[in-house]
């Protein structure tokens, strides 16, 4: 659930905070440019104003009427080129001001002043009514400024004045009647300085816009609380939604844009050419109206707007995005809650799947590690068993060479004896002296037999050790299984062979026993020596007969030995290959059984993996 919640949370919030800052952004970039594009509008407004009032002073200047008036006054009061007089110059230049102020009723006055100062022509307007002058009610300006600084200006230069509230005989005049003065100087044909020409211009034509947008209600406005200003060279209101603050240089107070806000923001207002400021909660745009660029006057159009009113939109969009990403949490984390329950329902039956085959698993991996134990401990008996055997084996081979050598004795000795009873059948005739000596060869004879049968029964008790080893040999290699078929072959040989040889050790058992009769007969005739020589003879022809079968039987022993010695010596190899496998298979066994081990430990682990989840679930 909380994996659940966190995957719908975060992404949800990070694309709202996401949208929200680029909203943000975009937004006040959008505000900027708004804001610069209406102070840059109201300024390209008031700066085209302006240029007309410029083009029309020049033009004014350069009028027919100003030039005859200029020659008249030279002629004595009539105008050489036309003959007209001084009064019908003036009348004509009244006619033309009152024409034009009809035209474009910003025009407050229009005066042609002479090079003292004097006015002579000059035409009045309310804005409504056009009144001219008459000439007793004329006025001398030599003490304005503006006339003092038109008169130094050259040919085609233009004065303009600061923007100020228009006064009357050193009067401020009520109502309130801002004024903005254009001046251009007059040259006669000579070059000679003969006057200016000067509009005065209501300054309310430009001033007015600020006002009306300050006076409209915030449900027209675009930005709620936003306020427009215009501000001289220095810093004081010409037009400020709080009248109070209007007009601070003429009243000697200090309404200035300092005082409401930093010295910092009016710094940067009135030295640069236009630009946008954000600062604290409000952000400005301004651009600079500058009629005259070689005169210090200029006036700056600011407009404030609060960031509240210019982020309101982003304020509601954050509204909408929190209202969005509620619902969408309400839709969604239902059905993820309802998804989510069936996932665990589905790892709970794999949990419990899995549960059940790593317990049957490791069930079945323990019985493997007790069976691979189990056989691993019979191959190493097994192998202590052939240990044992090939010992043994070696034993009865040492065993085997020594009954060959004994054998091949006794095979010399009965060849001695053949030689005897030769020597006995030579010298018959002398067998009376001789049976001493005979009987003492019968004794050694009989002394050997025992010796032949004393290694006969040797040689059928290690026939019958390894007949009882092959039989061991056998079930171990059927306890082996697949890896003992070999070694049951060779056990089965082994066993066949000892069977030769118990049957080889009768023979010779037989044969010696044979012998002892033999030689007990000849002690019977020994003793009867006496008695007639052809029962010697007789007697010595069967011993002669008996030795040839000893003999034959004691070679065919030597031979039954050596086979024997041989066969034991194959068998050893044999077991010394049995012994090698049975390493390999104790080896494999031990490595099977740690496997199983591993296998164990890796299924207890799958185990534990599986309960932990199922507790996690």
């Amino acid at each position: 659930m909380l994996l659940l919640l966190l995957s719908t949370i975060i992404p949800v919030s990070i694309v709202g905070l996401y949208g929200i800052s680029s909203s943000t952004n975009t937004l006040s970039e959008v505000a900027k440019q708004q804001l610069e594009a209406e102070s840059a509008k109201e300024a390209k407004n008031i700066n085209a104003f302006l240029d007309g009032v410029s083009d029309d002073v020049l033009f004014l200047s350069k009028i027919p009427p100003i030039q005859g008036i200029i020659r008249a006054r030279a002629g004595g009061g009539v105008d050489p080129q036309g003959n007209s007089s001084y009064d019908a110059w003036i009348k004509q230049l009244q006619t033309t001001f009152s024409a034009m102020m009809e035209q474009k009723p910003h025009y407050m006055q229009l005066r042609y002043i002479d090079e003292q100062g004097n006015e002579l022509v000059r035409v009045d307007s309310d804005g409504t009514n056009i009144k001219v002058i008459p000439k007793a009610e004329l006025q001398n300006k030599a003490d304005r400024p503006y006339f003092s600084d038109t008169m130094k200006l050259p040919v085609g230069g233009l004065y303009v004045s600061p923007v100020n509230l228009n006064q009357e005989r050193g009067q401020i005049e009520r109502p309130f009647k801002p004024v903005i003065r254009y001046a251009t100087p007059i040259f006669d044909s000579q070059g000679q300085n003969r006057g200016i020409a000067i509009a005065n211009v209501f300054a309310n034509q430009f001033i007015k816009p600020f006002k009306e947008d300050n006076q409209q209600a915030d449900d027209k406005n675009k930005y709620k609380g936003k306020e427009n200003f215009l501000v001289n060279q220095q810093g004081y209101y010409i037009s400020h939604p709080n009248p109070k603050k209007e007009w601070g240089f003429e009243f000697g107070n200090n309404e200035k844009l300092e005082k409401d806000y930093s010295q910092e923001v009016a710094k940067q207002i009135l030295s640069n050419q236009q630009g946008f400021i954000d600062k604290g909660d409000y952000l400005f745009s301004y651009h600079k109206v500058d009629p005259s660029p070689k005169q210090p006057e200029f006036l700056v159009a600011i407009y404030k707007v609060p960031k509240d009113s210019v982020f309101a939109a982003i304020n509601s969009f954050k509204i909408v995005a929190i209202l969005i990403i509620l619902v969408s949490l309400a839709v969604v984390l239902p059905l993820g809650i309802y998804r989510a329950r069936q996932l665990v329902n589905l790892i709970k039956q794999l949990v419990n799947g899995i549960s059940t085959s790593s317990l049957q698993t490791f069930s079945t991996i323990e019985q493997q590690e007790r069976v691979a134990n189990q056989q691993a401990a019979s191959v190493n008996e097994t192998t202590t068993t052939m240990d044992e055997l090939k010992a043994s084996c070696r034993q009865s081979s040492e065993q085997a060479k020594a009954a060959a050598v004994a054998a091949q004795q006794a095979l010399a000795l009965a060849q001695k004896g053949t030689q005897a009873v030769g020597e006995t059948l030579e010298g018959m005739f002398t067998l009376e002296n001789k049976v001493g000596a005979i009987a003492e060869q019968i004794v050694n004879l009989s002394e050997q037999a025992s010796q032949i049968a004393m290694i006969s029964q040797i040689v059928s008790d290690l026939a019958n050790q390894t007949n009882m080893l092959a039989l061991n040999s056998s079930v171990e290699a059927v306890r082996a299984g697949e890896y003992g078929k070999g070694f049951a072959v060779v056990a089965n040989e082994i066993r066949r062979l000892s069977d030769q040889s118990q049957k080889s050790a009768e023979k010779i058992n037989l044969l010696v026993s044979n012998i002892q009769k033999a030689i007990n007969s000849t002690v019977m005739v020994t003793e009867e020596g006496t008695k007639t020589v052809k029962t010697g003879v007789q007697i010595a022809q069967n011993t002669d007969q008996a030795f040839a079968g000893v003999a034959k039987a004691v070679n065919h022993m030597v031979f039954n030995n050596q086979q024997i010695s041989l066969n034991l010596k194959q068998q050893l190899d044999a077991i010394q290959q049995v012994v090698e496998a049975m390493n390999n298979i104790n080896k494999g066994a031990k490595e099977t059984a740690t496997g199983i081990s591993q296998t164990r430990w890796g299924t207890e682990q799958l185990n534990k993996a599986a309960r932990t989840l199922k507790q996690m679930v």
